[in-house]
């Protein structure tokens, strides 16, 4: 990420001051968490901002000390249900604030559904922005925490959040009176937030589940701080929707006074249904519950080496991405487990095979090739002839095509034994080739299709035979064989038929007499290295 834009993650990172070193959230934190995937009669269906809430609750509670008494989750429920249920917990921190003045209450509110720039959508009722705000910012909690997920739906990644209205802006009031509240939004005023398919869910509230599970831990003490979860949040949202339709800037809003952080998770202190993966490089990371192909669990980008995530003790499918290839994990997660990827077995795939097999993110990968070998005998008396090649070859999803030069230069007595000779070819081909990529090596069969030039230069001393030059079209068959050597290297043993189709002179009694088209059948081959960018 560039300077400019980590200083800007920074600057409007959320910040809570605190007296004292980094809490934790208090023991006494409410949370709400709200869930629509139906908003007005126009508007298509969600499908993941109920699983949304319902995961933010589960980090909250499993990584962030929330009692599961004090959690609540409410899912296509309308908007006085919604209100009333915020009017019931600020009573109930209000009547625990009374009990425990030493202790106040904290509040966390979370909603993922269809919004537009004035009012929440909830099954055909509204909730206006205001009203939200006002129930949060009136809350008796000393920290008060409004995250909005606006979303509504559009396709597979389907657009999420505003109608044209007026811009929304969530600007603190100068007079509140709370000691602090701090509100996050998966988007600027004016934007589409997104939700994805493959992620099972808004790119907004999955990078924040992850920061909590400890993706966002920059300091690796364990703990995720408002700070570092916002910071985290931002990054990963504006990278994952810059591939979509429209780039993605999450905001926030504060008002606080003291010094410290809050600490909303604390991932290595998983309950005990939970283990801690330690990722290996700092690279991005798809964690997919089961086996390959099972649902992702995460889509994780660490801001360093050595970054931890906390998830249930399951067996899980990690494929880490990095320049040259992916690596892939089957691992075993058990609860209280640490488990260290840099440690675990893996398979390397390389970003080749990935494209040949309709995987990975690239569309093509591109190759340059230079070889040296043989070829049998096209003209009568030349014998074999040796030839170099260099190439270059796109690896497609369809198969593989390629470009060659091949160039040769040889000497020979001829067919008489009295016509010293020199001959010269240069080659222009054209190669479509499909591969079948084995566990050690990949094997390809295909098409070699070539234009060539061919000069003869005669040395005989009567001079009855003159210099001749022609042109030839070469048509074989492609077979190869390919073997890893590291990074983007590998050895490569190819060859096959061929025929060249040309002008040959026509002898009698060893003077030429005319011309015939020959199309003779011999072989070729060729061995050297293959070097994918």
């Amino acid at each position: 990420m560039s300077a400019a834009r980590t200083a800007r993650a920074l600057l409007v990172a959320l910040v809570w001051l605190w007296a004292g070193a980094a809490l934790a959230l208090p023991e006494s934190t409410w949370v709400l968490a709200v869930g629509n995937n139906h908003g007005d009669a126009d508007e298509e269906p969600l499908l993941y901002a109920e699983r949304d809430a319902r995961e933010v609750v589960d980090v909250l509670r499993r990584l962030g000390g929330v009692s599961t008494r004090r959690a609540t989750v409410l899912v296509d429920e309308d908007a006085a249900t919604v209100r009333q249920t915020l009017v019931e917990l600020n009573a109930a921190i209000r009547a625990h604030n009374a009990r425990h003045p030493e202790r106040k209450g904290a509040l966390v509110v979370f909603y993922s559904g269809h919004a537009d720039a004035d009012a929440l959508h909830l099954g055909g009722t509204r909730l206006d922005f205001d009203e939200l705000r006002g129930l949060v910012e009136g809350s008796p909690a000393n920290l008060r925490l409004l995250v909005v997920d606006a979303c509504r739906s559009g396709g597979v990644s389907r657009v999420k959040g505003v109608k044209k209205a007026k811009a929304f802006n969530i600007d603190l009031k100068d007079n509140t009176a709370a000691e602090g509240v701090a509100i996050m939004t998966s988007s600027a005023a004016g934007e589409s937030s997104q939700e994805s398919d493959r992620l099972r869910g808004s790119f907004f509230s999955h990078h924040l589940i992850n920061a909590l599970r400890g993706a966002a831990d920059r300091n690796e003490d364990g703990r995720v701080t408002l700070t570092e979860a916002y910071a985290y949040t931002y990054e990963q949202t504006l990278r994952s929707t810059g591939r979509t339709l429209e780039v993605q800037h999450p905001t926030y809003a504060y008002d606080v006074k003291g010094r410290g952080e809050v600490i909303l998770s604390e991932p290595r202190r998983a309950d005990r249904r939970s283990g801690v993966l330690k990722l290996a490089d700092e690279s991005t990371y798809f964690i997919s519950e089961g086996h390959a192909g099972g649902p992702i669990v995460a889509e994780v980008s660490p801001p360093k080496a050595g970054a931890t995530v906390a998830l249930p003790a399951k067996t899980y499918f990690v494929q880490q991405r990095l320049p040259q290839e992916y690596r892939e994990y089957q691992v075993a997660l058990a609860a209280g487990q640490t488990l260290d990827l840099a440690e675990a077995p893996h398979k390397a795939v390389r970003y080749d095979r990935l494209v040949r097999r309709r995987g990975g993110t690239a569309r093509s990968i591109h190759g340059l090739s230079l070889l040296g070998g043989g070829r049998g005998e096209v003209l009568e008396g030349s014998g074999a002839t040796p030839h170099l090649v260099v190439g270059y070859s796109a690896d497609l999803h369809w198969g593989s095509v390629g470009v060659r030069l091949r160039g040769t230069q040889w000497a020979t007595a001829g067919a008489d034994g009295d016509s010293p000779r020199t001959q010269r070819e240069l080659g222009l081909g054209l190669t479509l080739q499909r591969f079948v990529d084995l566990e050690h090596f990949s094997v390809s069969f295909g098409l070699l299709m070539e234009g060539a030039y061919v000069g003869q230069r005669f040395e005989a001393a009567d001079r009855q035979t003159v210099d001749r030059d022609s042109y030839a079209v070469g048509i074989g068959a492609l077979f190869s064989a390919e073997r890893h050597l590291g990074g983007g290297l590998a050895l490569r043993l190819e060859g096959g038929p061929l025929t060249m189709v040309m002008q040959q002179a026509e002898l009698q009694a060893g003077a030429p007499v005319g011309e015939v088209l020959g199309s003779p059948l011999t072989w070729w081959g060729a061995l050297g290295v293959v070097w994918r960018l």
